[in-house]
């Protein structure tokens, strides 16, 4: 999935995040990677991830 630097400069800016313009290159790299990745993983899992529970449990904190 691309994402182009103008979708990074809507979305930080609806986030409130100040990003440098000389950084929004690498960010887009890095994101469309890495959503590429996921679309990637995804159509090999998909069934075995929408049979997962999409957030682990959370055991209490042990007192020592």
């Amino acid at each position: 999935m691309d994402v182009s630097i103008d979708q990074l400069r809507v979305l930080t800016t609806l986030q409130g995040l100040k990003i440098p313009e000389a950084d929004f290159e690498s960010i887009e790299i890095r994101l469309s990677t890495w959503l590429t990745a996921m679309e990637q993983i995804e159509a090999e899992l998909g069934p075995q991830i929408n049979a997962t529970e999409p957030i682990p449990p959370v055991f209490p904190r042990e007192e020592f």
